[in-house]
């Protein structure tokens, strides 16, 4: 693998929304969901910290997207339910699903590559976790052969 991209976005992560409808003085007028798009336009600032906006992979280039979401742990929970969930003993199988978690990176991270139907394969879960984040490591995918990161996951 050649090019890589690697970032740890801190906080809850945020689904992407549906863009939303509302009529002011008789005119309809679309619009993104405030949260949705405060989250997105930090991911696009991370990119830019990092990556000064490079487009990191070529156009045509397959990438293989490794995405870890870290829920909060909800409070009002037993000891031992808590523990249960911050040991990853208990997935998240609620809404928000994990497409729209997905497509937020992907929009936030649109300057990385031509276009995000480049990823040919994800690997991409929700867990709970005491300090709720997003890791993402997206590769380049070159000739059959895996990352490191994929042979240790398939070898557990």
């Amino acid at each position: 693998m050649s090019n890589q991209l690697k970032l740890i976005i801190d906080g809850e992560p945020v689904p992407a929304s549906r863009p939303r409808f509302s009529s002011q003085g008789g005119k309809k007028r679309g619009y993104i969901d405030k949260k949705y798009r405060i989250y997105k336009n930090g991911i696009k600032m991370l990119y830019w910290d990092k990556y000064h906006n490079k487009q990191l992979f070529e156009k045509g280039a397959p990438l293989v997207a490794h995405i870890r979401f870290y829920r909060r742990i909800q409070k009002g929970l037993s000891k031992a339910e808590h523990k249960r969930r911050a040991n990853h003993e208990v997935k998240p199988t609620v809404k928000p699903d994990l497409d729209n978690y997905e497509k937020a990176i992907f929009d936030g991270l649109a300057k990385a590559w031509f276009d995000d139907g480049q990823i040919w394969k994800h690997d991409t879960e929700k867990n709970y976790d005491e300090h709720p984040r997003t890791e993402i490591l997206i590769e380049e995918w070159k000739n059959g052969r895996f990352s490191n990161y994929e042979r240790s996951a398939s070898s557990n």
